[in-house]
């Protein structure tokens, strides 16, 4: 991984206590999926005929977890109905332990509900867990949001006839990925954060 991860947190610290360091982000998905360029029979435009349920949306979150050795992993959870608070996220974390049982660090933005006092008190407890915040305003050192463009790209295309619909093409395109670790190792190319650490000046 990149010698520092975030600004100043040094991922050999993880690396050398066995851990993980984990990349989170969230993203919601509607009814009336993205449209895309597609094919279609000469003279004849492709119809995609919409729900008119447009509000109606889930949400979803994602971790990329890396170690120093070992192959990508993710870890996600897809919600039918409104969005993730403060109070779901010490659960989050409490499970990535117990998947990935060894030290967990986290990455993440600064949404509210990851600053949020109660967060932050949950993180004092567990001496497995480290929290290390993103810069604000950089989604682009995030590797989970191309992993949200490339989930999207598999529900392009499509109106979706209720939300339980939208949610299983959406876990099934999550799993997609879940299953091609090459994909995960793809998603850190455009941050500029590397999956080995740096050579040594000795």
């Amino acid at each position: 991984m990149h010698g520092n991860v975030a600004g100043g947190f040094p991922s050999a610290q993880a690396r050398d206590a066995g851990g993980r360091i984990c990349f989170e982000g969230e993203a919601g998905a509607w009814l009336n999926g993205p449209v895309r360029r597609t094919w279609g029979k000469k003279g004849h435009t492709p119809v995609l005929r919409l729900s008119g349920k447009r509000s109606d949306k889930i949400s979803m979150v994602a971790w990329i977890c890396f170690r120093h050795g070992g192959e990508p992993r993710l870890i996600y959870a897809v919600k039918p109905a409104g969005g993730y608070t403060k109070k779901d996220f010490p659960r989050f974390l409490a499970l990535l332990h117990r998947r990935l049982d060894g030290p967990v660090t986290i990455v993440w933005d600064n949404y509210s509900s990851h600053i949020s006092k109660h967060v932050k008190q949950y993180a004092q407890q567990p001496d497995w867990l480290t929290m290390v915040q993103l810069p604000p305003y950089a989604p682009e050192l995030n590797p989970v949001e191309p992993l949200w463009a490339h989930t999207k790209e598999r529900l392009a295309n499509r109106a979706f006839r209720s939300i339980n619909e939208l949610r299983e093409a959406a876990r099934a395109a999550l799993r997609y990925i879940q299953r091609h670790p090459d994909l995960l190792t793809a998603f850190p190319a455009g941050t500029g954060l590397e999956l080995s650490p740096p050579a040594s000046s000795s």
